[in-house]
Order: structure tokens, then C-alpha cells, then sequence
């Protein structure tokens, strides 16, 4: 009798601490994906910044890398133009690119290392600024 109160001693802390290790992973990824949602809403509101400006004039726009690659470097780069609010802009551009560094290093992200070659000009297309290379 003792050794299956012993038994089901063990098995009930073994069952515990299963279920403890897949909550923590559950949690885990929830705080991944909480990050990553983060990281979404702000480039959304990049992209909205940038968008709200139609493309008639190159002259008028400007580029920014933006983002962090794993192993450093600029993950793309992005056109904004000079009629918006520019200071907030590039606030924003900060700031994501910080915290998808932060990102980075928090889960452990690699990336292809490949340097991003920065465009050479923008030229308007259909009201949409295009980044040429």
C-alpha cells in the first residue's frame, strides 16, 4: 500500500510539473506573439504615415532605413515624404527599429546577414513612391 501511495505521489507531481512547463510554453509564446503584434501596429502606423502623402513630386521624398536584421544592418528601408510630419515620422522609424532589434536579441532571431543595398532614388509610379536600386 505504500509503495502506490508512493506511486501516485510521484505521478501526481509529474503531472503537475507537465502541465506548470506546457503553461510557461504556452505563456511564452503568447509573449512572442504579444511582441510581434507590437512590432505590426507601429509599422502600420508607419506605413499609414507614409501613405498619406501622394507621390507627385520625387523631389519631395526621402528614405530611411528601417527595422533590424539579426545579425545588424537595416531590414529594408522605406520612402516618406517631406510634407508630413517628419520628426514624428522618424520617431516612429526609431522606435520600431529599436524594438525589433530588441526583438531579436529577445528570441534569439538570426537573420541571412546579407547587407541591404540602400536605393539610389525614388520615382512616383501611380501616386506610390517607388524605391529604385
Amino acid at each position: 500500500m505504500h509503495i502506490l501511495k508512493t506511486s501516485s505521489a510521484a505521478l501526481f507531481i509529474f503531472i503537475i510539473c507537465t502541465i506548470i512547463s506546457c503553461k510557461d510554453d504556452s505563456v511564452l509564446l503568447k509573449s512572442k506573439e504579444k511582441d510581434e503584434m507590437e512590432l505590426k501596429l507601429l509599422m502600420s502606423d508607419i506605413l499609414k504615415m507614409s501613405d498619406q502623402i501622394s507621390c507627385d513630386n520625387a523631389a519631395d521624398w526621402r528614405i530611411v532605413p528601417i527595422g533590424a536584421k539579426g545579425c545588424g544592418g537595416a531590414s529594408s528601408f522605406i520612402a516618406y515624404s517631406a510634407k508630413i510630419d517628419t520628426a514624428l515620422f522618424l520617431q516612429k522609424v526609431e522606435q520600431y527599429t529599436q524594438k525589433e532589434k530588441a526583438f531579436n536579441e529577445k528570441w534569439k532571431l538570426y537573420s541571412d546577414c546579407a547587407l541591404i543595398i540602400a536605393p539610389k532614388r525614388i520615382e512616383c509610379v501611380n501616386g506610390k513612391p517607388k524605391l529604385v536600386y
